[in-house]
């Protein structure tokens, strides 16, 4: 076991299938578990990034649109990187999930949004609170089924070569094993290891390196959705659904300079580039009827921190979407048997090199039910439950020589809008810099996280030096057009990090 910590734990715990997060693919793939009589553990630690989902869920179950439409626009979006078999899967069966979360007791709003890659106004809202809404409403189902959750912070996942269990913390920071023959990550995407993120901090990508060092692969990580509008200074997402009625982007002279229907990257970078050109760039919501009304949780925010809405309000991009993430099959398999790997933290091929707007609510529903069937009958073919011995290490005696924080704006600075050749070896050199004394830093649930975080990093940037090319959100200034050569996921295991402990 290629282990961080010292696996001196507190308690132990068995469970039959495990699964890390609990958001909207996780409890998707809880719900279908338990259905199927089998007793799922839910672990959790912080708010999911399903309660900050603001937009809503892409749907084509109205009349006027249509599946094969919905399939298109997701193909065109993800720029001859999607499978389309994944984008039929998500679309066909999305029609069926969305159904089941309606008769789980979800109310949408009468009048779906047009978003930014769509050819209809298929986006389906709960005002601009849906995640909320679709978590409160999995929440319920999963208290009807008795679901056991825990609050634990998962920390290291046990595998000789297959799954065995999970090592958490709980809240005295004390380590508890749990014993499973199958886990399931849905623990969210990484773009919290950069600054200026939109999502929860703890949604920084470090169990994708855990599972990594477990013995999954990982594809294209080098792809990072930005999302086009942020609060400037605060970070807070100003969702896509307020450009699809009517808000206009518009730089410091009132000039409108980028249709703001493009798919996000190009409205992101079109943004970026105003600001490096030294021009604040603000999102005009004045034509937006009944702004109180259609986006509350915005309207409050706003008002809250001072803003006149007679005014547009400054924004700037921010590190929005998971694109890349464990690599698995369609039913959330990753090739470490006994790991599923739903949502933002996998990578089935749905996304390709552009998520398309609201479909990552979808894919949570879609996926995480997959997974949680796959499990159903995979669960009977399993290896023994148990972790028996651990191999002893030395203990490390210093701490890292950089902070959280310093990483976030190397990856930001160097990797992130847009990227080059100089650039990412200089972010390469740092990030190797930071490991070089990994294997004394002290055995902490701090240091693991950082440690595991810098693997995700190096994952980033190996992956998006090897994509010489501009694809999707990976946009490289000296390589700015597509190369069919390239039309391909990059791909990385652990040994390929060249890094040990």
């Amino acid at each position: 076991m290629n282990l961080f910590l010292e696996p001196d734990f507190k308690a132990q715990l068995e469970a039959q299938v495990l699964i890390v997060g609990a958001g909207v693919a996780g409890l998707s793939a809880g719900i279908v578990l338990k259905t199927l009589g089998i007793d799922p553990l839910i672990i959790h630690w912080e708010r999911e990034s399903t309660f900050y989902s603001q937009g809503g869920i892409a749907c084509a179950n109205q009349r006027g649109d249509s599946p094969e439409q919905h399939i298109l626009d997701t193909l065109v979006a993800g720029r001859g990187l999607c499978s389309e078999k994944a984008v039929r899967i998500l679309v066909e069966e999305g029609i069926q999930r969305v159904a089941e979360l309606e008769s789980y007791g979800i109310t949408f709003d009468k009048i779906s949004t047009k978003e930014g890659g769509h050819s209809f106004a298929r986006v389906q809202r709960v005002g601009d609170f849906t995640g909320k809404e679709v978590l409160k409403t999995l929440k319920n189902r999963a208290s009807q089924l008795e679901i056991k959750f825990l609050k634990l912070k998962a920390q290291e996942i046990l595998a000789d070569g297959r799954v065995l269990g999970i090592l958490a913390t709980d809240e005295n920071n004390s380590l508890i094993l749990i014993n499973s023959k199958a886990v399931i990550l849905a623990s969210g995407g990484y773009s919290g290891l950069y600054i200026g993120c939109s999502n929860p901090e703890g949604a920084r990508g470090d169990m994708i390196g855990s599972a990594l060092r477990a013995g999954a692969g990982v594809k294209n990580l080098e792809f990072l959705q930005f999302h086009p509008t942020t609060l400037e200074g605060f970070g807070f997402l100003l969702t896509e659904a307020l450009r699809g009625e009517g808000a206009l982007i518009i730089d410091e002279s009132g000039d409108r300079f980028v249709n703001e229907l493009l798919p996000r990257d190009i409205v992101a970078r079109k943004i970026y580039q105003k600001i490096k050109s030294g021009k604040r760039v603000f999102l005009d919501l004045r034509n937006i009827k009944n702004l109180p009304e259609r986006f509350p949780t915005i309207f409050s925010k706003l008002t809250a921190l001072g803003f006149d809405l007679e005014k547009p309000v400054p924004i700037v991009p921010g590190a929005h979407y998971s694109i890349g993430g464990i690599a698995t099959d369609l039913w959330g398999r990753s090739e470490l048997e006994g790991l599923y790997a739903v949502g933002e933290c996998a990578n089935n091929g749905v996304h390709g090199a552009n998520r398309l707007a609201s479909n990552a609510l979808l894919e949570g529903l879609v996926f995480g039910a997959r997974a949680g069937y796959a499990i159903y009958h995979d669960i009977k073919w399993g290896g023994s439950l148990g972790v028996k011995t651990f191999s002893r290490r030395r203990r490390g005696f210093m701490n890292p020589e950089f902070k959280k924080e310093e990483l976030g704006q190397l990856l930001f600075e160097f990797c992130g809008l847009e990227r080059d050749e100089n650039s990412l070896k200089k972010a390469l050199e740092r990030v190797d810099s930071y490991l070089e004394s990994a294997s004394l830093w002290e055995r902490t649930p701090e240091n693991r996280e950082l440690f595991d975080m810098c693997i995700v990093a190096k994952g980033i940037i190996k992956s998006a030096l090897w994509r010489k090319e501009s694809r999707g959100v990976h946009f490289r200034s000296d390589f700015p057009t597509e190369r069919e050569e390239f039309r391909k996921d990059s791909y990385l295991s652990f040994s390929e990090l060249a890094l040990c402990l």
